[in-house]
This record gives C-alpha cells, structure tokens and sequence, in this order.
C-alpha cells in the first residue's frame, strides 16, 4: 500500500536523472511504468494545466483502450495517496501538480546556472565558477531516465541537457580565466568527443592546450574540427575558432588575465583638480558619501554615478574634483577617458578599453581583437580590486557598457549630456545652473575678489546675462582677468546686446557657443529644425504640442522632439501643467544659440510660416477655452486668422476644454509673449483675436491690469496696421479692462469710448458689436446722469441685440435699461430685470445671471421688500463665491451690505467692511467707494462721527476719479450730514453746495453700479 504524505510536507522532486521523489530526505514508491510516466508529464509542465487527453496520449499514444479515462483517474488517485491530496488538482482545463520553490531539481539547476551566467559576464569568475559547479552536481544522469519518453518529456529533456552544455562551457571559461589550464585539459578533451561539433568546446580545448605549452595539439584541434566539420556539416570552421588558430599560430594569443598580476600597475589618470570649484555642495556631498564608502562584503551591483545637464553647466569640473575628493578610497588606482559624447567622432568603447588594459599592465600586442573580448579581459583584471573609473563626456549607454568593471570594490563616474537612463544601476545627479550668489562667487574666484566687491551690481548683472551657466561666468571671468583695465560695467553693458552676447563669451579655448554647437550638431535633421524654430518663440515656456505647430507635425510627434531635446539638455523641464503634462523652457543663451542657427539655416518665410501655426494653435486652444469661461458678456467675434490643428486629426485640446481656467493659467505667460511677438511681426489678425480670447479670463480672475497693458499694446499694432474690426475688438476689450480699475479712469469714461466702437462697427457692419457698443454708452450715460439718454441707448442695444441673435446682448440692455430707470420708477427698473434672468439663465452664464439676481435684490430693497430683495441677494453671494472671483464677490458684499443699510440692520456694518476689505486689497475702486459709502452711513447712524468723515472722505474721493455723479452727489450729502454732525459747518456748507451744483445737471437716481 502507498504511503500517504500530508501535502504540507517538504518534498524534493528529481528529473536530472532518473525520475526520483521525497518527503522530509524518505523517497517516495512511485508505483509501476505508466503512474511514473504520468508524474513526469505533470512534473515537465511544472504547475500548468494537463489535459486528460494529452495524459492520455502520452500513456498509450495514438490507440488508447476504451477504460483510458477509468484508468487515468485511477493512476492520478494512487498518485494523491502517495504525493498528499492536496498536490494534484483538477481544473476545468486538466491537472495541476503544484510544486512549490526549490522543490523541483531542474529549476534550482537553471537558477544557479543564470547566476553562474551573470557573475561571468561581470568578470567575477570565482563566484562563477562555484554557483556554476553547483548547478552541475545536481545531475545524476540524463534527464528523465528509465523512462519511456513521451514527445513532450523528450523535448524538455533535450533542452536540459542543452542547458547543461552551456553551463557546463560557462563554468570552464571560468576556471580557464582562473588560469586552471591544464586541469582542465583532460575534462575538455572528453567533451570535444562527446560533442564533436561544439565549437565553443573546441576553442576551449584549443585555448587550454595553447596556454598549457601544448601548441601543437591545439593546432592538431583545430585540424581535426575542420575534418568533422567538413564530413558531417560541409562546412569550415567559424570565424571565432580560425581566429583562435591563426593568434596560436602567429604566437599573437592574448594575454591571460591571470598573469596579469593585479599588483603591478597603479594607474592614476585623473586629470588635475579645479582649483576655484564653486558651489555644488549637495552634489559633491552625495558623490562623496556614495563613493567614498567600503562596499557591502560579497556580490552586488557597480556603484556607478551619472552626472547629466546641459553643456557648460560642470559636469566634467564636478567629476573630476569628487574623484580626486574620494582617490584614496580607491589604492589600485584611477582611471580616466574622455568618451567624446558629444563630438562628431564618438571614441571607441575597444580603443578606450585598449588604453585601459595597457594601463593596468597588459601588453599591447597581445589584447584580444574583439570589443567583447577586451570587456571580459578588462573585468578579469579589475575583479578583486578597488579603482575608481571616470568616463567623460558620455554618449549613450551603448558606449559606457563594455567599459564598466564587473565586481562592486570598483566604481564609476560618468558624466554626459543624456541622462542615460538604460544604466540601471546608476545614481542620477542632474546638474542645472548655478544660484545667483553662486555665480557671483565664481566670478569673484576668477576676475578677483576686490573687482567683484566694488561693483556688486554690475556683477550682479554680468552673471544674469551669463544665465547662471558655469561656463559662460568662466569665460566672463577670465576675459576680466585678461584686461584688468575694463571695469565690470563696460563688460556688463557690452553682454547686453543679445545679437552680439554669444561673441561676448568666447577667450581662449572656452566658449558658450563652441559647447552648445558640440550638442546641437548630435541631433538629426528634424530635431535640430524643432530647436531653431523654438527658439524663434519669446515665450518664457511652452508645451510640448508647439514643437507639432512649429513643424505641422502631429502634436505627438512634436513632444517627442522636444523630449530629444530634453534628453540632450538643450531644453529644460520647468514644470507640470494641471493636467500632469511637462512644460519646458530655454534657458536665455540657448535660445540664442537656437536663434543664431535659425538665422544662419532657416529661410524667413520658413520661420514665419511656423511663427504663424504656433500663434494659430494658440488662437485654436483659447478660443475653444473662452467659450467656457463664464465672463464678459459681449458678443464672441471672431477675424479671419488661420488655426492651426494636429494634422493627424487627433484630439489635443485636454484642459484647454476640460478646465479652461487651468489651461488659461497655465499657458497665460505664454499667450501674453505669442500676442506681443505676433503684434510686432505684424500678425495683427491672430494678435487681437486671441487677445479677445483672454478677456473672460483675465475678467473672471481679476486681473485687470495685465488686461489693459496687453490691449493697449494690441491696439497700437491693430491700428498702425489699419485693422479696423481688431482695434473695434481690443477697444470694446479694453473699456470693459479700465471700468472697475482704481487706476483705469472713471466709468463715466466708457461715453466716450462708446461712441468711438459705435462708429466703428457701424462701418463694419456688425450688429453684435454695435449693440455691445450702445450699452456701453448707456452706462456711460447713466453714470453722467443723463438718464434720459441711457434708457435711449439701451432700447437701441437692444434693437440691435434682438434683430442679430445676440442673446447676452439683449440680457445686458434690459439691465442697463433697469438701471436708468432706477428708484424713479422702480417697477419699470423690476419689470426689465425679470426679462433678463431668463436670458441669463438660457444662456448659461452663472456669472450674469447672479449680477442680474444682484440688481434685482437691490430694486427690492429700495422698494421696501426686503426679504425678496434678501433671498435674491443671497442666491447672487452663493454664485458669485463659487467662481472664487474678488471682484464678484466685492459686488454682492457691497449689494448686501446696501440692502441692510436701506433696511436699518446692523449687518450692514459687517457686510460692507468685508467689501472694503476686498475691493482694496484687488484695487476695485468703483466698489470701494460704494463700501466705504455704506460704512460712512452707518458710522453716521451710530454717533460715530469722525469715523463717519474718514469714511465719506475716501468715497467721496474714490466718486471723484468715477465719474458717476448720482453716486458722488449721494456720498457727498452724506459727507455734509457727517460734518454737520461732527461740528464743522463750514465743511458741511461746501459739500452742500457741490451737492446742489451735481443735483443741477444729475436726475434722482441712486441706481447701483455692477459689472456691465
């Protein structure tokens, strides 16, 4: 009876020779041929799913009897009682034998053979050799033996066997480099006759025979491969093997690693240390905590360091003064090869390992021919011993590999312009440029202390122009050095020009652009085209789809090249936009440099026409963002400019769509530069029509002065190039930008410009614009009091507004209209109002439909319904505090704190110092007044007089630059009753009579202001 073994036990399973199993060091009954046979049809599939009829093939071939499946079941039941019941299982695919990790003999065997592999391919031949050795003792036999080998053991079977040949040849290239020669003649002469047509075999007996004094035998080999090869292949002997023969005939044979004795040569290469080394202090610290430790006893990896960045930035300088820092961790010496990464004729990875092997002792004439080769023998010699290795001037991985050492006492420094990612084991240091007083440091090294300290400003200036780049501050300090006559100021004035600033940093054997040109000239044809177009931009950053634009490829394609870019360092990451996605930036020389080139290879029209796409792509992007920005509420027109898009038609919008404030914010510095360069390249089409674009951005985000110094400047162009709709568009854009600003002009103002756009679009015909124009006369009227005239001008607005289709259009007449009629006729001024909530509501415009719930909450409290007024202005404050925008949020706390006043409740106060608070703090003027107006009457109401003159004063004054007379007609009467109150009558009687002369011309409205 078969003994039952609990399926938790510790098992060993055999297949390197005959089939053999045990639980806890006791073998197991296997029971008769075919149960074995089965066992090792499920051992060789090793945790994988059998089918029955695959079993049942491999039992008894192609005519199995009826009982098969019976039979089957039953070989699998003896099975479970012998291996436990939890060791086979059925799936719906078959059978399962689970083994578990170092139970199975052939995958401990391949594992020791991978890493006997590795550890020789590093060079450390002894640890080789022993996992080697031990991967070999685990054979009893061939595998699977005594069996009747069904095709799929058979097949594992040979590839064991193949397997073992290979770790068997690996173990005695390993003992070979160990200098083990003649022992291991008599091993490989038992081989070479098992396997006659192995060639490694061959070259291994022919290798320890020539090494052995026994020449001719290895000769007499090499005669007796030809023979066979010839009778059995028809064929000659490989190349690798005749190479062999001719080295052992001509006497050429390379050295043997193992007489090179590893104390003999100390190499010390390093070149000399940077006496005025200036800043890196982390860096330096790293790479000497890294390198200047033991390292960890037994195997492990290289420590290798990378030190990357853009050409001048130090890398080579770093390199070299950590080497010398950490030399005498390393006593078997240093080494040192400049790769030429960047230079159009690489360095050889053979002829820099030549140079290496000469210097470690071997003799020239006997280095073996291949790179492989040399590699392997480099390795030898360097196992067992501690030399730190510096490669500079790196260009791939490719070209570092063959000359890394293969056992951790050694160690490496790479420096290269890629970051040279595929080196797995490296330490990444990523060098950038240096801090300002950084540099100034270094330029004090070298120009002299007491220069550098009796012009700090002009220092200051000659290392911004320099962009903080270590070599463009050496070449600036060393020209210094050179003419102690020249004060630091002529140099700084002459770095100025940018045409001339390259020329500026070149003396002797430094120069900025010599290093750049060593980068630019590695880059393929498409690549270097992408840098100089780039560089054609002023914009401080970009995305990755303007290289796309630039060249009309897909946007994709554009990324890629400019993370070739990335990858040489001529382009700088410099951030992540809100969708994750990278921004990059030039650094100042550089682009340049880029610009040079352009100028030197680009045709004009070429640029121009790329300029163009770039400027169209932005135009694409903002206008597909504006239509999702709840801003101005004016008419979205539109010029002829052409967009540009991905040619492959694939979608590229993602934030400017998704989150278009994101996008706005991200890409603001970027649009700003694009419309300046496009406004003085003449491209006035594409400059006003994406400065349109940003209007509703810089409205929702306040940020009005940029707004109004970027139309002013678009309008200039607009007009010296007689583009008649763009200057009617900045024009509407910039009344809107310098209505709510402290410093903008008053509102009463937007008359005035009004009727220049009336003029305008009536020319050119468009409708939309002219009603736009019409109600910015109508607030311009209402602010000077001529409500008669703005109810005038509404109705036509909204005329226009109707007749074209202009729905916001129609909402923003009947508001202006409601506030012309005002508290006169304040059911006139309601009527309007709820006219314009649905149209503000179909439009989708939260922001226009809570400033038309604002006035209506004002109406009502001025017709004495406060609570409607309440609920009204309470839904308009929740809007308006979603969009986090301080100049709505100013509007409704105003509004608010109005309503309050009007009703005598004390939340007035409350309400109109957050106002304040507010409008001050973004220079919201128009609201500030209107704030300290309400603070002003409630102080008044309180008996608190002289906060009340304070109050009043400031509005008043803030009334002055507004021009809307009702407003400062009103402020100024309060102003009268507070001096009054506070005993200055002479004050009061001033004010009183300002009062009467406003109140002569003005009509009786108090009607309350808001974005228009």
């Amino acid at each position: 009876m078969c003994a039952i073994v609990l399926s938790g036990s510790t098992m060993e399973f055999a297949v390197l020779g005959p089939l053999h199993v045990s639980a806890e060091a006791r073998p197991l009954p296997l029971g008769a041929g075919k149960q074995r046979t089965l066992l090792a049809e499920l051992i060789c599939h090793r945790g994988r799913a059998v089918s029955s009829s695959t079993l049942i093939e491999a039992l008894w071939g192609q005519s199995p009897p009826r009982t098969a499946t019976d039979n089957l079941r039953l070989y699998v039941h003896q099975l479970r009682r012998t291996l436990g019941p939890d060791r086979i299982t059925r799936t719906s695919t078959g059978y399962v034998l689970s083994i578990h990790p170092g139970e199975l003999d052939a995958g401990r065997f391949e594992t020791l053979a991978e890493q006997g592999g590795t550890a020789l391919a590093a060079g450390d031949h002894e640890r080789a050799a022993a996992l080697l050795r031990e991967s070999l003792d685990l054979w009893r036999g061939p595998a699977y033996a005594g069996l009747n080998l069904t095709t799929g053991l058979r097949e594992h079977a040979h590839r064991l066997e193949e397997e073992r040949l290979t770790a068997l040849e690996n173990r005695i290239e390993a003992d070979l480099a160990r200098g083990m020669h003649a022992a291991c003649v008599a091993e490989l002469i038992g081989l070479v006759a098992e396997h006659p047509l192995r060639e490694r075999s061959r070259m291994q007996l022919m290798l320890a025979l020539a090494r052995s004094g026994r020449q001719a035998e290895a000769l007499a080999t090499y005669q007796d491969a030809r023979r066979v090869f010839a009778a059995e292949l028809g064929l000659d002997p490989g190349a690798e093997l005749r190479h062999l023969h001719q080295a052992i005939l001509t006497g050429t044979l390379p050295v043997d690693p193992s007489t090179v004795s590893s104390g003999d040569v100390s190499p010390a290469q390093l070149p000399t240390d940077i006496s005025d080394f200036t800043g890196r202090d982390d860096h330096l610290a790293e790479l000497t905590d890294l390198l200047g430790k033991e390292p960890p006893p037994g195997p492990g990896p290289v420590r290798v360091c990378v030190i990357t960045g853009m050409g001048g930035v130090g890398k080579t300088t770093l390199a070299v003064h950590a080497a010398h820092q950490v030399a005498r961790h390393y006593p078997d010496g240093q080494l040192h090869a400049n790769l030429h990464g960047a230079e159009a004729s690489l360095a050889d990875p053979s002829q820099v390992l030549a140079g290496f092997l000469t210097a470690l002792g071997a003799p020239r004439s006997t280095l073996p021919e291949t790179t492989e080769e040399r590699a392997a023998f480099f390795r030898s010699l360097l196992a067992g011993r501690r030399m730190l290795i510096v490669l500079d001037n790196a260009a791939s991985e490719q070209q570092v590999r063959p000359l890394l050492p293969g056992t951790p006492g050694c160690a490496v420094i790479v420096t290269s312009r890629s970051r040279l990612n595929g080196l797995s084991v490296a330490n990444l240091i990523e060098l950038s440029v240096l801090l300002p007083k950084q540099a100034v440091q270094l330029l004090s090294r070298i120009a002299g202390a007491g220069r550098v300290a009796a012009e700090p400003k002009a220092a200051a200036e000659i290392v911004r122009l320099s962009d903080h780049i270590p070599l463009a501050v050496r070449v600036a300090g060393a020209r210094l050095a050179a003419r102690p006559q020249w004060s630091l100021t002529r140099l700084a004035g002459q770095l100025t020009d940018e045409r001339r600033r390259l020329d500026q940093f070149a003396t002797g054997d430094l120069a900025v652009r010599a290093s750049l040109a060593l980068s630019y000239v590695g880059l393929d044809h498409v690549t270097r085209r992408a840098f100089r177009l780039l560089g054609s931009l002023d914009v401080p950053e970009f995305a990755g789809w303007v290289a796309g634009a630039l060249l009309d490829l897909p946007v994709a394609a554009g990324e890629e090249l400019v993370e070739a870019l990335v990858d040489t360092q001529l382009v700088l990451i410099s951030g992540t936009d809100s969708a994750g996605q990278p921004r990059y930036r030039f650094h100042d020389l550089v682009r340049l440099y880029a610009r040079e080139r352009s100028g030197l290879e680009d045709e004009p029209e070429t640029v121009a026409e790329a300029l163009g796409r770039a400027f169209g792509a932005w135009l694409a992007l903002a206008e597909r963002a504006t239509e999702r920005v709840q801003g101005t509420s004016s008419a979205i027109i539109h010029g002829t400019a052409p967009r540009w898009n991905s040619p492959d038609g694939a979608p590229w919008e993602g934030v400017a769509e998704q989150d278009p404030m994101a996008w706005f914010d991200t890409e603001r510095t970027a649009l700003i530069a694009s419309i300046l360069q496009a406004c003085s390249r003449g491209l006035t089409e594409v400059a006003w029509d994406t400065a349109c674009c940003v209007e509703r951005y810089f409205d929702v985000s306040g940020q009005f002065d940029d707004w109004r110094a970027l139309h002013e400047r678009v309008l200039e162009a607009c007009r010296k190039a007689g583009n008649r709709l763009g200057e009617a568009m900045i024009l509407r854009g910039l009344t809107h930008a310098t209505t709510w600003m402290e410093t903008g002009g008053a509102m009463a103002a937007q008359y005035d410009g009004a009727e220049q756009l009336i003029a305008m679009f009536a020319e050119l015909g468009e409708e939309r614009g002219l009603a736009d124009a019409y109600v910015l006369r109508a607030w311009g009227e209402a602010a000077r009091g001529d409500m008669a005239q703005g109810l005038r001008s509404g109705q036509i607005a909204l005329r226009l507004a109707e007749g074209s289709g202009h729905m916001s259009g129609q909402a923003r007449a009947h508001v202006c209209m409601a506030v012309t009629y005002g508290p006169r006729e304040i059911r006139m001024a309601i009527v309007h109002l709820l006219k314009a909530l649905p149209l503000a509501e179909k439009l989708g415009n939260p922001r226009f439909e809570a400033t038309t719930l604002q006035f209506l909450g004002l109406a009502h409290a001025h017709a004495r319904e406060f609570e409607a007024g309440l609920e009204y202005l309470v839904r308009a404050l929740a809007i308006y505090r979603q969009f986090r925008d301080p100049l709505l949020e100013a509007m409704g706390l105003v509004a608010l704190a109005k309503l309050y006043g009007v009703a005598r409740d004390p939340r007035a106060r409350a309400a109109a110092e957050a106002a304040e608070a507010l409008s001050r703090s973004h220079h919201l003027a128009h609201h500030r007044a209107d704030a300290l107006w309400v603070l002003g009457d409630v102080d008044l109401a309180e008996g608190r007089f002289g906060e009340a003159v304070t109050h009043l004063e400031e509005s008043v004054r803030l009334w002055r630059t507004r021009g809307w007379q009702d407003f400062l007609a009103g402020a100024l009467s309060s102003l009268a009753d507070a001096y009054t109150a506070a005993g200055d009558l002479a004050a009061a009687a001033g004010a009183r009579r300002e009062v009467d002369a406003l109140t002569g011309t003005a009509s009786d409205s108090t009607s309350q202001s808001t974005q228009s």
